[in-house]
This record gives structure tokens, C-alpha cells and sequence, in this order.
């Protein structure tokens, strides 16, 4: 059974490494298509044409505004969620992964399982929290 001490990079099982990478993979590709789904009918011009010409009122006008800044919330989101999965991978390769950026200890396996863009350590993590808070 393998432990789930933090271990640094360099000692991070290959077997592990590997299967931390084929999943930051994965999230890349689905992180990139659900990009390209919310932005390919982005086209503001063409909705609001078409939308012009149906009766509506200032509550219809509130709910296509409120809609699209949903939709511009939700690729944010997928923009910081892309650029931490690149990150990770960088750190993979350039061999910092699974070093927490504030303690430089080993961050848990169980932890890079579960949250494979982690940078920090549980401990470090909510500390980080803690101190956004105040």
C-alpha cells in the first residue's frame, strides 16, 4: 500500500507522475472544450439582431443581460482553471511539481490525486485561506 506522506517531486513514484499528468491532460482537453462550447455562439451582434426582432421587455432585456455575464463569468473560470492546469504541467516538467510554494515541503499524494493543480500543501492551503479572509 502506498503511503500518502508528501513526498517532493523528484521522489513522486513514475508510475504516479505519469497518471497525474494523463489526468492534467484530460482536464486541459475538457477544459478546452467546454471553452471553445461557451465561446463558438459568442457572437453578441448576431443575438441581439435576432433578439431585436422579437417583442420584449426591460425584464427580457435584464435576463439577456444577466445571461451573458453568466456566460462571461463561466469562461473566467475556465481561463484561471486552464492556465492553473498549465502551470502544473510546466512545474511537471521543469520538476517542482508537488512542492508546495510556500513551505517547500512535499505536498501529500493523496492530496495531487484528489487536486492535481495544487500548490500548496493542506497546512499552507488554509493558511493562504485564512489570511485572503482577513
Amino acid at each position: 500500500m502506498k503511503s500518502d506522506a508528501p513526498v517532493p517531486s523528484g521522489v513522486l513514484a513514475e508510475l504516479d507522475r505519469q497518471t497525474l499528468r494523463r489526468q492534467l491532460e484530460t482536464l486541459k482537453q475538457r477544459t478546452l472544450d467546454e471553452l471553445c462550447r461557451r465561446t463558438e455562439p459568442l457572437n453578441p451582434l448576431q443575438e441581439r439582431v435576432s433578439y431585436e426582432h422579437e417583442v420584449h421587455d426591460n425584464a427580457d432585456d435584464a435576463e439577456l443581460e444577466r445571461s451573458e455575464d453568466l456566460r462571461f463569468a463561466e469562461i473566467d473560470a475556465d481561463r484561471q482553471r486552464l492556465r492553473e492546469i498549465e502551470q502544473a504541467l510546466r512545474r511537471m516538467d521543469e520538476g517542482r511539481y508537488g512542492v508546495c510554494v510556500d513551505c517547500a515541503e512535499g505536498i501529500p499524494r493523496e492530496r495531487l490525486m484528489a487536486y492535481p493543480t495544487a500548490l500548496r500543501c493542506g497546512a499552507c492551503q488554509l493558511a493562504s485561506e485564512r489570511q485572503r479572509r482577513t
